[in-house]
Protein backbone atom coordinates (compact mmCIF):
# COMPACT_ATOMS: atom_id res chain seq x y z
CA UNK A 1 0.00 0.00 0.00
CA UNK A 2 2.89 2.26 0.54
CA UNK A 3 4.07 2.03 -3.11
CA UNK A 4 0.11 2.34 -3.94
CA UNK A 5 0.18 5.48 -2.32
CA UNK A 6 3.54 7.07 -3.57
CA UNK A 7 2.10 5.96 -7.22
CA UNK A 8 -0.98 7.84 -6.60
CA UNK A 9 0.88 10.97 -5.68
CA UNK A 10 2.72 10.98 -8.46
CA UNK A 11 -0.09 10.32 -10.81
CA UNK A 12 -2.23 13.53 -9.16
CA UNK A 13 1.02 15.60 -9.39
CA UNK A 14 1.72 15.21 -13.10
CA UNK A 15 2.60 18.30 -14.76
CA UNK A 16 1.63 18.09 -18.55
CA UNK A 17 -0.88 16.33 -19.98
CA UNK A 18 1.12 14.09 -22.20
CA UNK A 19 2.15 12.60 -19.04
CA UNK A 20 -1.30 11.85 -18.22
CA UNK A 21 -1.47 9.83 -21.93
CA UNK A 22 1.82 7.88 -21.69
CA UNK A 23 0.48 6.65 -18.43
CA UNK A 24 -2.70 6.05 -19.40
CA UNK A 25 -1.19 4.01 -22.45
CA UNK A 26 1.25 1.93 -19.77
CA UNK A 27 -0.93 -1.37 -18.69
CA UNK A 28 1.63 -2.55 -16.47
CA UNK A 29 1.16 0.87 -14.53
CA UNK A 30 -2.87 1.18 -14.89
CA UNK A 31 -2.37 -2.71 -12.93
CA UNK A 32 -0.47 -1.10 -10.26
CA UNK A 33 -3.19 0.91 -9.44
CA UNK A 34 -5.91 0.87 -7.02
CA UNK A 35 -9.74 1.59 -7.85
CA UNK A 36 -9.31 5.07 -6.37
CA UNK A 37 -6.20 6.10 -8.21
CA UNK A 38 -8.45 4.55 -11.35
CA UNK A 39 -11.24 6.88 -10.93
CA UNK A 40 -8.66 9.99 -10.02
CA UNK A 41 -6.88 9.01 -13.42
CA UNK A 42 -10.12 9.02 -15.87
CA UNK A 43 -11.70 12.47 -14.24
CA UNK A 44 -8.08 14.06 -15.42
CA UNK A 45 -8.34 12.50 -18.48
CA UNK A 46 -12.44 14.34 -18.87
CA UNK A 47 -11.55 17.37 -17.29
CA UNK A 48 -8.63 17.31 -19.94
CA UNK A 49 -11.08 16.58 -22.91
CA UNK A 50 -13.58 19.21 -21.51
CA UNK A 51 -10.95 21.82 -21.89
CA UNK A 52 -9.73 20.81 -25.44
CA UNK A 53 -13.14 21.22 -26.49
CA UNK A 54 -13.65 24.59 -25.32
CA UNK A 55 -10.04 25.51 -27.21
CA UNK A 56 -11.87 23.97 -30.26
CA UNK A 57 -14.39 26.14 -30.08
CA UNK A 58 -12.41 28.96 -29.44
CA UNK A 59 -9.74 28.39 -32.32
CA UNK A 60 -12.97 28.16 -34.98
CA UNK A 61 -13.89 31.58 -33.56
CA UNK A 62 -17.34 31.60 -32.01
CA UNK A 63 -16.14 33.19 -29.07
CA UNK A 64 -14.12 35.82 -30.63
CA UNK A 65 -16.78 36.79 -33.07
CA UNK A 66 -19.53 37.16 -29.97
CA UNK A 67 -16.62 39.09 -28.17
CA UNK A 68 -15.87 41.84 -31.34
CA UNK A 69 -19.37 42.38 -31.88
CA UNK A 70 -20.22 43.42 -28.42
CA UNK A 71 -16.51 45.18 -28.42
CA UNK A 72 -17.55 47.03 -31.36
CA UNK A 73 -20.81 48.04 -30.06
CA UNK A 74 -18.94 49.15 -26.86
CA UNK A 75 -16.34 51.37 -29.12
CA UNK A 76 -19.19 52.72 -31.21
CA UNK A 77 -20.98 53.88 -28.10
CA UNK A 78 -18.01 55.50 -26.25
CA UNK A 79 -16.92 57.09 -29.41
CA UNK A 80 -19.96 59.22 -29.65
CA UNK A 81 -19.19 61.55 -26.43
CA UNK A 82 -23.03 63.24 -26.49
CA UNK A 83 -21.44 66.40 -23.96
CA UNK A 84 -18.86 67.02 -27.00
CA UNK A 85 -21.12 66.75 -30.10
CA UNK A 86 -23.43 69.84 -31.61
CA UNK A 87 -26.89 69.54 -31.84
CA UNK A 88 -29.64 70.88 -33.70
CA UNK A 89 -33.43 71.50 -33.10
CA UNK A 90 -34.76 69.33 -36.21
CA UNK A 91 -38.50 68.88 -37.57
CA UNK A 92 -38.83 65.55 -39.34
CA UNK A 93 -41.90 64.81 -41.86
CA UNK A 94 -42.86 61.15 -41.97
CA UNK A 95 -45.67 58.80 -43.44
CA UNK A 96 -46.75 55.92 -42.37
CA UNK A 97 -48.88 52.78 -43.37
CA UNK A 98 -51.09 52.36 -40.31
CA UNK A 99 -52.69 49.08 -41.39
CA UNK A 100 -50.14 46.56 -39.60
CA UNK A 101 -49.73 48.85 -35.93
CA UNK A 102 -51.65 49.45 -32.93
CA UNK A 103 -51.66 53.36 -33.57
CA UNK A 104 -48.88 55.72 -33.46
CA UNK A 105 -48.37 56.62 -30.06
CA UNK A 106 -45.97 54.30 -27.85
CA UNK A 107 -47.91 51.99 -25.14
CA UNK A 108 -47.01 50.10 -22.44
CA UNK A 109 -48.77 46.90 -23.91
CA UNK A 110 -47.20 46.79 -27.26
CA UNK A 111 -44.38 47.16 -29.35
CA UNK A 112 -45.87 47.41 -32.39
CA UNK A 113 -46.18 50.82 -32.75
CA UNK A 114 -44.92 53.84 -35.11
CA UNK A 115 -42.85 56.24 -31.97
CA UNK A 116 -41.66 52.72 -30.66
CA UNK A 117 -40.14 52.31 -34.03
CA UNK A 118 -38.73 55.45 -34.55
CA UNK A 119 -37.32 56.20 -31.17
CA UNK A 120 -35.33 52.29 -32.05
CA UNK A 121 -34.43 54.11 -35.00
CA UNK A 122 -32.53 57.58 -33.51
CA UNK A 123 -31.35 55.46 -30.92
CA UNK A 124 -29.93 53.06 -33.22
CA UNK A 125 -28.58 55.48 -35.80
CA UNK A 126 -26.97 57.23 -32.13
CA UNK A 127 -28.92 60.68 -33.42
CA UNK A 128 -29.59 60.99 -29.66
CA UNK A 129 -28.47 60.05 -26.34
CA UNK A 130 -32.24 59.14 -25.25
CA UNK A 131 -35.54 60.08 -25.79
CA UNK A 132 -36.43 61.98 -22.15
CA UNK A 133 -33.22 64.73 -22.96
CA UNK A 134 -34.41 64.96 -26.76
CA UNK A 135 -37.25 67.63 -26.65
CA UNK A 136 -39.22 65.65 -28.16
CA UNK A 137 -42.86 66.28 -29.68
CA UNK A 138 -45.13 65.32 -32.15
CA UNK A 139 -48.20 66.65 -34.16
CA UNK A 140 -51.10 64.34 -33.47
CA UNK A 141 -51.77 60.80 -32.56
CA UNK A 142 -53.62 58.73 -34.83
CA UNK A 143 -54.98 55.54 -33.85
CA UNK A 144 -54.88 52.44 -34.63
CA UNK A 145 -54.65 51.04 -38.26
CA UNK A 146 -54.59 55.09 -39.28
CA UNK A 147 -52.42 55.93 -41.67
CA UNK A 148 -50.05 58.85 -42.18
CA UNK A 149 -48.40 61.17 -45.05
CA UNK A 150 -47.31 64.50 -43.43
CA UNK A 151 -47.22 63.62 -40.39
CA UNK A 152 -44.70 65.67 -37.98
CA UNK A 153 -42.15 65.24 -34.69
CA UNK A 154 -39.60 67.63 -33.55
CA UNK A 155 -36.75 67.05 -31.43
CA UNK A 156 -32.90 67.53 -30.71
CA UNK A 157 -30.65 65.64 -32.97
CA UNK A 158 -27.49 65.24 -32.93
CA UNK A 159 -25.26 67.63 -36.04
CA UNK A 160 -22.44 67.95 -38.05
CA UNK A 161 -22.39 71.71 -38.22
CA UNK A 162 -21.01 74.41 -35.49
CA UNK A 163 -22.99 77.10 -37.01
CA UNK A 164 -26.96 77.23 -39.38
CA UNK A 165 -30.84 77.38 -37.85
CA UNK A 166 -31.13 75.67 -34.43
CA UNK A 167 -27.88 74.56 -34.02
CA UNK A 168 -27.02 74.13 -29.75
CA UNK A 169 -23.14 74.35 -29.00
CA UNK A 170 -22.40 71.13 -27.00
CA UNK A 171 -21.55 71.46 -22.98
CA UNK A 172 -17.96 70.65 -23.25
CA UNK A 173 -16.44 73.03 -25.58
CA UNK A 174 -13.75 70.85 -26.20
CA UNK A 175 -15.45 69.17 -28.56
CA UNK A 176 -16.45 69.78 -32.16
CA UNK A 177 -17.90 67.96 -35.26
CA UNK A 178 -17.46 63.97 -35.57
CA UNK A 179 -13.70 64.38 -37.68
CA UNK A 180 -12.39 66.53 -34.63
CA UNK A 181 -13.73 64.01 -31.96
CA UNK A 182 -11.24 61.59 -31.82
CA UNK A 183 -8.83 60.59 -29.24
CA UNK A 184 -4.75 62.11 -30.92
CA UNK A 185 -1.94 63.03 -29.01
CA UNK A 186 -0.94 64.88 -32.19
CA UNK A 187 -1.32 69.00 -31.91
CA UNK A 188 -3.65 71.15 -34.42
CA UNK A 189 -1.58 71.58 -37.03
CA UNK A 190 -0.13 67.79 -37.32
CA UNK A 191 -4.33 66.93 -37.56
CA UNK A 192 -4.90 69.56 -39.97
CA UNK A 193 -2.13 68.76 -42.33
CA UNK A 194 -3.44 64.84 -42.21
CA UNK A 195 -6.96 65.54 -43.18
CA UNK A 196 -5.60 67.95 -46.07
CA UNK A 197 -3.48 64.67 -47.61
CA UNK A 198 -6.52 62.40 -46.77
CA UNK A 199 -8.97 64.97 -48.58
CA UNK A 200 -6.27 65.05 -51.38
CA UNK A 201 -6.01 61.46 -51.78
CA UNK A 202 -9.88 61.56 -52.07
CA UNK A 203 -9.35 64.09 -55.27
CA UNK A 204 -10.50 67.17 -52.69
CA UNK A 205 -14.14 65.37 -52.12
CA UNK A 206 -15.92 66.98 -49.84
CA UNK A 207 -16.72 64.13 -46.84
CA UNK A 208 -19.45 64.51 -44.32
CA UNK A 209 -17.23 65.17 -41.32
CA UNK A 210 -16.70 68.88 -43.32
CA UNK A 211 -19.71 71.39 -43.91
CA UNK A 212 -22.75 69.23 -44.74
CA UNK A 213 -25.19 67.90 -42.21
CA UNK A 214 -25.85 64.52 -41.60
CA UNK A 215 -27.84 62.41 -44.00
CA UNK A 216 -30.76 62.25 -41.68
CA UNK A 217 -33.05 60.59 -43.76
CA UNK A 218 -30.95 57.85 -44.61
CA UNK A 219 -29.64 57.48 -41.35
CA UNK A 220 -33.15 56.53 -40.41
CA UNK A 221 -35.07 55.40 -43.33
CA UNK A 222 -32.08 52.40 -42.96
CA UNK A 223 -33.14 51.28 -39.94
CA UNK A 224 -37.24 51.48 -40.29
CA UNK A 225 -39.69 49.20 -41.41
CA UNK A 226 -40.92 49.56 -45.03
CA UNK A 227 -44.41 50.84 -44.24
CA UNK A 228 -42.67 53.98 -42.01
CA UNK A 229 -40.68 56.83 -43.88
CA UNK A 230 -38.85 59.68 -43.08
CA UNK A 231 -39.80 61.96 -46.02
CA UNK A 232 -38.45 65.06 -45.25
CA UNK A 233 -36.09 67.45 -42.62
CA UNK A 234 -35.97 71.14 -41.72
CA UNK A 235 -33.72 73.30 -39.53
CA UNK A 236 -36.60 74.73 -36.93
CA UNK A 237 -36.30 77.33 -34.01
CA UNK A 238 -35.54 76.67 -30.13
CA UNK A 239 -39.45 78.28 -30.20
CA UNK A 240 -40.51 75.62 -32.83
CA UNK A 241 -43.11 72.79 -30.82
CA UNK A 242 -44.02 70.12 -33.43
CA UNK A 243 -47.44 69.78 -31.39
CA UNK A 244 -48.40 73.26 -30.36
CA UNK A 245 -46.87 75.42 -33.60
CA UNK A 246 -49.14 73.00 -35.85
CA UNK A 247 -51.36 75.35 -37.73
CA UNK A 248 -53.67 72.94 -39.68
CA UNK A 249 -54.48 69.71 -39.81
CA UNK A 250 -55.76 68.33 -42.72
CA UNK A 251 -57.75 64.52 -43.23
CA UNK A 252 -58.19 62.46 -45.99
CA UNK A 253 -61.15 59.82 -46.09
CA UNK A 254 -61.32 57.60 -48.83
CA UNK A 255 -64.72 55.54 -49.66
CA UNK A 256 -66.52 54.08 -52.54
CA UNK A 257 -69.80 55.70 -53.76
CA UNK A 258 -71.88 52.98 -54.29
CA UNK A 259 -75.42 53.17 -52.91
CA UNK A 260 -74.31 56.43 -52.02
CA UNK A 261 -76.48 59.98 -52.98
CA UNK A 262 -73.32 62.32 -53.15
CA UNK A 263 -74.90 65.17 -53.94
CA UNK A 264 -77.01 64.44 -50.58
CA UNK A 265 -73.23 63.81 -49.15
CA UNK A 266 -71.37 66.83 -50.40
CA UNK A 267 -74.69 69.33 -49.27
CA UNK A 268 -74.81 67.78 -45.88
CA UNK A 269 -70.75 67.91 -45.15
CA UNK A 270 -71.01 71.80 -45.82
CA UNK A 271 -73.13 71.40 -42.20
CA UNK A 272 -69.88 70.74 -40.50
CA UNK A 273 -68.07 74.02 -41.48
CA UNK A 274 -67.49 76.60 -38.50
CA UNK A 275 -67.27 76.35 -35.25
CA UNK A 276 -69.98 74.11 -33.23
CA UNK A 277 -70.00 71.76 -30.26
CA UNK A 278 -68.94 68.05 -31.52
CA UNK A 279 -69.47 66.03 -28.43
CA UNK A 280 -72.02 64.17 -30.30
CA UNK A 281 -69.43 63.50 -33.55
CA UNK A 282 -66.69 61.72 -31.17
CA UNK A 283 -65.86 58.95 -28.63
CA UNK A 284 -65.73 60.81 -25.15
CA UNK A 285 -62.03 61.69 -23.58
CA UNK A 286 -62.64 62.72 -19.69
CA UNK A 287 -59.28 64.54 -20.31
CA UNK A 288 -60.83 66.97 -22.70
CA UNK A 289 -62.52 70.08 -21.56
CA UNK A 290 -63.90 71.89 -24.46
CA UNK A 291 -65.60 69.95 -27.66
CA UNK A 292 -65.61 73.20 -29.42
CA UNK A 293 -64.24 72.68 -32.53
CA UNK A 294 -63.60 74.54 -35.53
CA UNK A 295 -63.93 73.19 -39.43
CA UNK A 296 -62.08 75.02 -41.85
CA UNK A 297 -62.61 73.04 -45.00
CA UNK A 298 -64.71 69.73 -45.82
CA UNK A 299 -65.04 68.77 -49.69
CA UNK A 300 -65.88 65.71 -51.75
CA UNK A 301 -64.00 64.77 -54.60
CA UNK A 302 -63.59 61.89 -57.13
CA UNK A 303 -59.83 60.44 -57.32
CA UNK A 304 -58.33 60.96 -60.04
CA UNK A 305 -57.95 57.59 -62.24
CA UNK A 306 -60.12 55.18 -59.73
CA UNK A 307 -63.31 54.87 -58.67
CA UNK A 308 -63.02 55.89 -55.18
CA UNK A 309 -63.92 59.14 -53.77
CA UNK A 310 -62.33 61.29 -50.96
CA UNK A 311 -63.46 63.48 -48.23
CA UNK A 312 -60.94 66.17 -47.73
CA UNK A 313 -61.49 67.63 -43.78
CA UNK A 314 -59.39 70.60 -42.59
CA UNK A 315 -59.64 72.13 -39.45
CA UNK A 316 -57.54 73.72 -36.29
CA UNK A 317 -57.80 70.33 -34.21
CA UNK A 318 -60.02 67.58 -33.57
CA UNK A 319 -61.42 65.32 -31.03
CA UNK A 320 -60.78 61.52 -30.86
CA UNK A 321 -62.53 60.01 -33.24
CA UNK A 322 -64.26 63.08 -34.78
CA UNK A 323 -63.53 62.05 -38.44
CA UNK A 324 -64.80 58.78 -38.16
CA UNK A 325 -68.13 60.02 -36.74
CA UNK A 326 -69.22 62.73 -38.96
CA UNK A 327 -67.97 60.60 -41.86
CA UNK A 328 -70.20 57.64 -40.14
CA UNK A 329 -73.27 60.32 -40.02
CA UNK A 330 -72.65 61.43 -43.84
CA UNK A 331 -72.79 57.36 -45.07
CA UNK A 332 -76.27 57.77 -43.09
CA UNK A 333 -77.93 60.33 -44.87
CA UNK A 334 -76.29 59.23 -48.32
CA UNK A 335 -77.45 55.98 -48.05
CA UNK A 336 -81.14 57.80 -47.24
CA UNK A 337 -81.36 56.27 -44.16
CA UNK A 338 -80.88 59.38 -41.99
CA UNK A 339 -82.19 63.30 -43.47
CA UNK A 340 -79.29 65.98 -43.54
CA UNK A 341 -81.02 67.58 -40.96
CA UNK A 342 -79.43 65.20 -38.56
CA UNK A 343 -76.20 67.38 -38.50
CA UNK A 344 -77.62 70.13 -37.40
CA UNK A 345 -79.69 68.60 -34.58
CA UNK A 346 -76.57 66.71 -33.76
CA UNK A 347 -74.55 70.01 -33.12
CA UNK A 348 -77.29 71.91 -31.62
CA UNK A 349 -76.39 70.52 -28.11
CA UNK A 350 -79.17 72.81 -26.73
CA UNK A 351 -81.78 70.64 -27.95
CA UNK A 352 -80.47 67.76 -26.21
CA UNK A 353 -81.30 65.34 -29.06
CA UNK A 354 -81.03 61.88 -28.61
CA UNK A 355 -78.18 60.44 -30.39
CA UNK A 356 -78.97 58.08 -32.93
CA UNK A 357 -76.81 54.35 -32.51
CA UNK A 358 -74.71 54.34 -35.07
CA UNK A 359 -70.92 52.82 -35.94
CA UNK A 360 -68.07 54.71 -36.53
CA UNK A 361 -66.80 54.42 -40.02
CA UNK A 362 -63.85 52.06 -40.47
CA UNK A 363 -60.21 53.67 -39.44
CA UNK A 364 -58.43 51.86 -42.86
CA UNK A 365 -59.44 54.60 -45.39
CA UNK A 366 -58.30 57.35 -43.32
CA UNK A 367 -55.53 59.65 -43.70
CA UNK A 368 -53.27 62.07 -41.43
CA UNK A 369 -52.53 64.00 -44.98
CA UNK A 370 -51.18 67.32 -43.72
CA UNK A 371 -49.98 69.17 -40.70
CA UNK A 372 -49.72 73.17 -41.62
CA UNK A 373 -46.98 75.24 -40.12
CA UNK A 374 -45.40 79.01 -40.66
CA UNK A 375 -41.95 79.51 -42.02
CA UNK A 376 -41.20 75.75 -42.57
CA UNK A 377 -38.93 74.24 -45.49
CA UNK A 378 -38.55 70.87 -45.63
CA UNK A 379 -35.42 69.47 -47.23
CA UNK A 380 -36.30 66.52 -49.15
CA UNK A 381 -32.97 64.48 -50.32
CA UNK A 382 -33.15 63.53 -53.80
CA UNK A 383 -31.10 59.81 -53.47
CA UNK A 384 -33.13 59.08 -50.21
CA UNK A 385 -36.22 60.06 -51.59
CA UNK A 386 -36.18 57.52 -54.69
CA UNK A 387 -35.43 55.01 -52.43
CA UNK A 388 -38.17 55.87 -50.10
CA UNK A 389 -40.67 55.38 -53.72
CA UNK A 390 -39.25 52.16 -54.18
CA UNK A 391 -39.75 51.01 -50.63
CA UNK A 392 -43.38 52.20 -51.05
CA UNK A 393 -43.84 50.47 -54.34
CA UNK A 394 -43.25 47.37 -52.48
CA UNK A 395 -45.54 48.01 -49.79
CA UNK A 396 -48.07 48.99 -52.55
CA UNK A 397 -47.58 45.72 -54.83
CA UNK A 398 -48.23 43.81 -51.45
CA UNK A 399 -51.33 45.22 -51.17
CA UNK A 400 -53.02 45.31 -54.82
CA UNK A 401 -51.63 41.40 -55.06
CA UNK A 402 -54.43 40.96 -52.07
CA UNK A 403 -56.48 43.41 -53.19
CA UNK A 404 -56.95 41.40 -56.46
CA UNK A 405 -57.34 38.13 -54.51
CA UNK A 406 -60.45 40.05 -52.55
CA UNK A 407 -62.08 40.84 -55.94
CA UNK A 408 -61.38 37.76 -57.41
CA UNK A 409 -63.49 35.54 -54.94
CA UNK A 410 -65.84 38.30 -54.60
CA UNK A 411 -66.34 38.34 -58.41
CA UNK A 412 -66.67 34.83 -58.57
CA UNK A 413 -69.44 34.63 -55.50
CA UNK A 414 -71.45 37.20 -56.76
CA UNK A 415 -72.21 35.37 -60.03
CA UNK A 416 -72.33 31.96 -57.97
CA UNK A 417 -76.29 30.94 -58.24
CA UNK A 418 -77.38 30.13 -54.47
CA UNK A 419 -78.76 26.39 -54.05
CA UNK A 420 -80.83 26.63 -51.22
CA UNK A 421 -84.58 26.52 -52.03
CA UNK A 422 -86.00 29.35 -49.44
CA UNK A 423 -86.78 32.21 -50.46
CA UNK A 424 -83.67 34.93 -50.55
CA UNK A 425 -83.03 37.65 -52.93
CA UNK A 426 -80.30 36.96 -55.21
CA UNK A 427 -77.00 38.67 -55.17
CA UNK A 428 -76.53 41.88 -57.43
CA UNK A 429 -74.20 44.05 -56.06
CA UNK A 430 -71.74 43.85 -53.71
CA UNK A 431 -71.34 46.86 -51.39
CA UNK A 432 -68.35 48.34 -50.25
CA UNK A 433 -66.98 47.99 -46.96
CA UNK A 434 -66.21 51.50 -46.81
CA UNK A 435 -69.37 53.00 -47.38
CA UNK A 436 -70.91 51.81 -44.46
CA UNK A 437 -70.99 49.14 -41.38
CA UNK A 438 -74.42 48.81 -41.71
CA UNK A 439 -74.33 47.48 -45.22
CA UNK A 440 -73.04 43.71 -46.39
CA UNK A 441 -69.25 44.74 -46.31
CA UNK A 442 -67.99 41.24 -48.00
CA UNK A 443 -68.91 38.56 -50.25
CA UNK A 444 -68.03 36.38 -46.79
CA UNK A 445 -70.48 38.47 -45.15
CA UNK A 446 -73.35 37.15 -47.92
CA UNK A 447 -72.43 33.83 -47.72
CA UNK A 448 -73.21 33.96 -44.01
CA UNK A 449 -76.58 35.48 -45.12
CA UNK A 450 -77.46 32.22 -47.11
CA UNK A 451 -75.64 30.18 -44.28
CA UNK A 452 -77.65 31.68 -41.86
CA UNK A 453 -80.86 31.96 -44.48
CA UNK A 454 -80.18 27.87 -44.15
CA UNK A 455 -79.93 27.13 -40.68
CA UNK A 456 -83.26 29.29 -40.21
CA UNK A 457 -85.07 27.00 -42.55
CA UNK A 458 -83.08 23.72 -40.90
CA UNK A 459 -83.93 25.22 -37.24
CA UNK A 460 -87.71 25.39 -38.13
CA UNK A 461 -87.90 21.79 -39.05
CA UNK A 462 -86.27 20.29 -36.40
CA UNK A 463 -89.03 22.34 -34.22
CA UNK A 464 -91.81 21.21 -36.21
CA UNK A 465 -90.36 17.53 -35.43
CA UNK A 466 -89.35 18.22 -32.06
CA UNK A 467 -93.16 19.29 -31.94
CA UNK A 468 -94.36 15.83 -33.95
CA UNK A 469 -92.17 14.19 -31.33
CA UNK A 470 -93.46 15.13 -28.12
CA UNK A 471 -97.02 14.39 -29.23
CA UNK A 472 -96.11 11.17 -29.70
CA UNK A 473 -94.61 10.88 -26.49
CA UNK A 474 -97.74 12.22 -24.94
CA UNK A 475 -99.77 9.56 -26.74
CA UNK A 476 -97.72 6.74 -26.10
CA UNK A 477 -97.79 7.23 -22.29
CA UNK A 478 -101.84 8.05 -22.56
CA UNK A 479 -102.11 4.73 -23.64
CA UNK A 480 -100.06 2.64 -21.03
CA UNK A 481 -101.67 4.42 -18.10
CA UNK A 482 -105.08 3.40 -19.76
CA UNK A 483 -103.49 -0.19 -19.78
CA UNK A 484 -102.62 -0.30 -16.38
CA UNK A 485 -106.06 0.74 -15.35
CA UNK A 486 -107.78 -2.14 -17.53
CA UNK A 487 -105.25 -4.59 -16.17
CA UNK A 488 -105.83 -2.90 -12.05
CA UNK A 489 -109.52 -3.03 -13.01
CA UNK A 490 -109.44 -6.85 -14.22
CA UNK A 491 -107.69 -7.59 -10.78
CA UNK A 492 -110.14 -6.22 -8.54
CA UNK A 493 -112.70 -7.81 -10.59
CA UNK A 494 -111.09 -11.32 -9.88
CA UNK A 495 -110.53 -10.66 -6.10
CA UNK A 496 -114.32 -9.50 -5.68
CA UNK A 497 -115.11 -13.09 -7.29
CA UNK A 498 -113.11 -14.99 -4.98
Amino acid sequence: MEKNETTLTTTTTIPTSQKLNDKLKDKEYLSTLSKDELINLIVQENEKKQQQSKNIFKNNGIENIEGKKKKKSRNKQSNINFDKCYRRHVAFKLSYVGWPFFGFAAQDCSEETIENYLIKAFLKTSLIPDIKTANYFKSGRTDKGVSAYGQVISLYVRSNLKEGEGIIAPKDQSGGPISNRTKSNKNPSELTKNNDNERAKKGNKKSIEDDEELPYVKMLNGVLPPEIRILAWAPVPFHFNARFSTLSRTYKYFFHPHGLDLNLMKEASKLYLGEHNYINFCKIDVNVKSFMRVILQFDIEKVENSELYVATIKGFAFLWHQIRCMMAVLFLIGQKKANKSLITQLLDTDKTITKPPYEMASEVPLVLFDCGYDDIDFVYEYSAQEKTVESMFSVYNDYLIKSEVNRLIRSTLKNTEPTTTSKTQPITNITNPITSPTTITTATTTTTTVTTTTATTTTETNEINSINIGEKRKHSIAESEKELKEEENEHKHKHNKK
